[in-house]
């Protein structure tokens, strides 16, 4: 077929980059409104009080909080992290939850498998002192550690939680807490995706010495740990 005229390689380039850039826009405006509505459902979430209690108690797998705490904030960053507060302040008048007074409650569950943790679990463990691990973990936490007071392992909803209690700073955007704070890692049993909760409130005897001080009812006391722990279950919808 001689007489047909042969189409140039070039214009099947243009018309696949043509299409590129429009799948590219596309994609560009998905993302921009996936964004907006994700952003819409956070502001409702967090303003709704009933909506923001039920995303709180889902995320810790909770039906019933610790006495004294209230459902402050939940946050789930799609292939991100899921993440949930508890504050001891009594919500104001519009429903909201601003800060701490004393107690505080932050849960955290990083959603990529892949990331295994295991600079935080030498850190748990005592084979490194550097708190920085925190911050590398992708949560913006900054601990300022004055003395660690214990360590160990406790069984909480038959996963085994091992935590680290000491004295120090604790900052996180607006998280501003100086007592004593128990930094603990959940080990699912059928999901590898990294679990840290963090416990904090008023040390009562801030010059008192670990061996010496009273730790009974702090985020020091083990028996304390294991009592507050028994209100969640972390684990639950673990594949």
């Amino acid at each position: 077929m001689d007489g047909e005229t042969k189409t140039s390689p070039w214009v099947y380039v243009g018309i696949g980059c043509t299409a590129i850039v429009v799948l590219g826009i596309v994609a560009v405006g998905a993302i921009g409104f996936l964004g907006y509505r994700w952003a819409k459902q956070v502001e409702h979430d967090t303003k709704d009080p009933a909506a923001r209690e039920a995303k709180v108690m889902e995320v810790l797998g909770s039906e019933r909080l610790p006495e004294g705490y209230h459902p402050m904030l939940s946050l789930s960053l799609p292939f991100v992290m899921d993440m949930a507060m508890l504050s001891d302040r009594a919500p104001d008048a519009n429903g909201q939850i601003h800060g701490f007074d004393e107690r505080g409650f932050l849960y955290f569950r990083l959603l990529n498998p892949a990331f295994k943790g295991k600079e935080m679990r030498d850190y748990f463990e005592g084979k490194t002192d550097d708190p920085s691990v925190l911050t590398r973990s992708g949560i913006n936490l900054h601990l300022h550690s004055r003395q660690i007071l214990r360590r160990g392992v406790f069984e909480a909803k038959d996963y085994p939680v091992m935590f680290l209690a000491q004295r120090g700073r604790l900052d996180m955007d607006q998280v501003r807490t100086n007592g004593i704070n128990a930094l603990m890692l959940v080990d699912c049993p059928r999901d590898a995706r990294m679990r840290m909760a963090i416990w904090f409130g008023p040390d009562p005897d801030p010059k008192a010495t670990a061996e010496s001080a009273s730790l009974a009812g702090t985020p020091a006391d083990e028996a304390a740990l294991r009592e507050f722990m028994g209100h969640f279950s972390l684990c639950r919808g673990a594949p």
